[in-house]
């Protein structure tokens, strides 16, 4: 395979991103279609160059294929350039492209509005461009600026709308939780550059496994590298960025929460999943980190009224299912999950825009209700990808999430419990939203919630005049009948129909038994890190009742409403208020770190400082160097006599202290 193939993947979406930002914007307009062309063409080709890819590594001996380049010699350690192309690199080659271009296809219609439109597509090919340099790198300095520049990109992405306050908070909040994770990751790699003497992931996996790097070495730089993977994959406790990243377009929580950031924590640990694996105590961590973080965000998913919020702590949960399996060993797996999760959580997205797009630009489920005839398409990819997200065979996601349990009933029951409780939210809230989106009535939209009062930002810009929000089928049908619901366009539509395909059929990469063409366990068999854990009837059972009757008790209170919602909130209100406050953490960290601790304590303490003692320092010698000069100044008269008796003073001290001294 030519090594310029691999860098066209890289440079292409990078020259559109050139192009689009420093080109066509400033020379066409803001408005230029010609940014979504350039974006769609570019990770389009990156798209059918990573199939190319593919065929590559399955071809080459043992899968490997590196290139790599003599850069910079600082000492003992040669710092490098290089691509690595082997099985989890081709497999994530065609998860990010892949879904990146079906997102922008899917932002033609989303946006075409936008004042910002061909910013908004230079931003993402920029995004695009950055995950799948982090994924082609072959060494640790390389995945880091890659590392830093998906960090950036979020960043832009998530402000895109900066003129609103609550966008620019959102996006300042995830670079600052995120960069405390990267602290941990820069602290490893230098660590790494100074104990081991290599920073190529080959190498440094083949050191681990020839058991020539210490334990207590490796312990360090394993739980460096996992601090920046909690941080970028918002694992307890820097979870707290991810649901407040909603302030983005919709288009750019799909790309986030799919394939691109979240997506590069669980990537980057599998990546040096053979270094962990060395680690038991690294592992641990790993292990109990990602089944906590599973039924903790899982958690605060069943108190959401913002649909995109729902889905923000669904792929918090995911992921720390990922890291759950990793933890146990089970890289095979979680690569497995991470990449039938990418289709459907990505559609699951998506179609949040759409049906926002028809009720009239709100994301509160609570005003949504009745789309379901109005919106055939989109319930329809909605609830395949509901169903996969759930765990319901035959469904991609119960085949991934199956060998994730079987694999902690095997090695730690405690964290299959855990994770089975996750499992059984999971399909409660997703189908939660199921229904309040498209059962029932349809209660007003974004019209309905600036009346209620719950969007104070939308207050004066919706026409007054429409009827009230109680969910009567006559006002909800007079309402259809003014904003005319339908089906969001084709070019919505169609990337998500192309969605639903993958979140049915994906998982068929990895079955236990050959199907459609497809041998058992093809995907751990290409991987080829250990053997796959048997399929397991009685686990699979369990996770099955469990999600069944998830979507039972959703459909109990929010389908028929034999239960009322309200009055369970009020019975276990102490309970609801802990959920819908996300435990309170966020007040921990802006009330009591941010304000009390760091502002009303270290930052008082450093102005003291800085003012009493710094300040002082340089104001006291000031003053010292200011009189003194006043002192001597008043000495020096311009009299001839006055400097003459000085000069015999001086000499007379002089005579008599030498005197003084030299005297034995």
């Amino acid at each position: 395979m030519s090594e310029t193939l691999g860098w066209l993947i890289l440079v292409l979406p990078l020259l559109a991103f050139v192009l689009t930002g420093l080109v066509f914007r400033p020379l066409v307009g803001s408005r230029t279609r010609v940014a979504a062309a350039l974006t769609i063409l570019s990770i389009g080709a990156a798209f059918l160059l990573s199939v190319v890819v593919l065929r590559a590594v399955l071809q080459a001996p043992n899968h490997h294929i590196e290139f790599n380049h003599a850069w910079l010699a600082v000492g003992p350690l040669t710092l490098s350039v290089g691509l690595l192309f082997d099985p989890l690199t081709a497999v994530m080659l065609i998860v990010v492209s892949g879904v990146s271009l079906l997102i922008q296809i899917y932002s033609l219609a989303y946006m075409k509005d936008d004042p910002s439109y061909a910013r908004f597509f230079a931003y993402m090919a920029l995004f695009t461009a950055s995950m799948l340099g982090l994924v082609l790198a072959n060494n640790l300095l390389m995945v880091y600026a890659f590392w830093e520049l998906v960090g950036l990109c979020s960043y832009l992405l998530i402000g895109f709308w900066f003129h609103k306050p609550s966008a620019a908070a959102a996006a300042k909040k995830a670079f600052l939780v995120t960069r405390l994770g990267d602290f941990g990751f820069l602290a490893a790699l230098v660590f790494t550059a100074v104990t081991v003497g290599t920073l190529n992931l080959g190498d440094l996996n083949g050191l681990a496994e020839a058991g020539k790097i210490g334990a207590g070495a490796l312990t360090v730089l394993a739980l460096g590298v996992f601090a920046g993977a909690v941080g970028k994959s918002g694992q307890f406790p820097l979870h707290v960025w991810l649901p407040d990243a909603m302030e983005g377009p919709t288009p750019v929580s799909a790309l986030i929460h799919a394939a691109t950031m979240v997506a590069a924590g669980v990537f980057l640990v599998g990546r040096l999943f053979p270094l962990f694996s060395h680690s038991p105590d690294a592992m641990q961590v790993v292990a109990i980190t990602g089944g906590f973080t599973a039924i903790f965000a899982a958690s605060m998913g069943l108190v959401v009224n913002d649909i995109k919020r729902v889905m923000a702590y669904s792929t918090v949960s995911q992921l720390g299912y990922m890291m759950m399996s990793l933890g146990l060993g089970g890289y095979v797996a979680a690569i497995f999950h991470l990449f039938n999760h990418a289709f459907f959580k990505a559609l699951l997205f998506m179609g949040a825009g759409s049906v926002s797009h028809t009720a009239g630009g709100t994301f509160n489920m609570q005003y949504m209700g009745g789309l379901r005839k109005a919106m055939p398409w989109t319930f329809t990819v909605l609830m395949v990808a509901s169903l996969s997200l759930s765990g319901i065979p035959p469904f991609s996601g119960f085949w991934s999430k199956d060998e994730i349990l079987a694999q902690a009933w095997a090695r730690n029951p405690v964290l299959f419990w855990m994770a089975l409780a996750a499992a059984f939210m999971t399909a409660f809230y997703v189908f939660r939203m199921m229904f309040l989106t498209f059962a029932g009535a349809y209660r007003g939209g974004a019209e309905a919630e600036q009346q209620a009062g719950a969007n104070p930002a939308l207050r004066g810009t919706v026409a007054q005049g429409a009827h009230d929000a109680s969910g009567h089928a006559s006002a909800a049908q007079g309402h259809g009948e003014r904003h005319g619901l339908h089906e969001s366009p084709w070019v919505m539509v169609a990337p998500m129909a192309l969605l639903a395909v993958p979140a049915l059929l994906s998982g068929l990469v990895n079955v236990p038994f050959s199907g459609l063409g497809v041998p058992a366990h093809w995907l751990g068999d290409f991987m080829g890190e250990g053997k796959p854990e048997a399929f397991n009837m009685q686990v699979s059972l369990m996770a099955t009742v469990v999600s069944l009757a998830g979507i039972g008790a959703a459909y109990v209170v929010y389908g028929a409403k034999w239960l009322s919602a309200e009055s369970l909130g009020r019975a276990f209100r102490p309970v609801y208020i802990l959920l819908s406050r996300r435990y309170f953490i966020d007040d921990l960290y802006e009330k009591v770190l941010v304000g009390a601790v760091f502002y009303g304590g270290v930052c008082r303490v450093l102005d003291w400082f800085d003012y009493t003692v710094v300040d002082g320092a340089v104001n006291g010698v000031g003053w010292v160097g200011r009189n003194t000069g006043r002192g001597v100044a008043r000495i020096q008269t311009g009299q001839l006599q006055a400097s003459a008796a000085g000069i015999t003073v001086g000499l007379v001290v002089i005579v008599v202290a030498y005197l003084l001294l030299a005297r034995p």
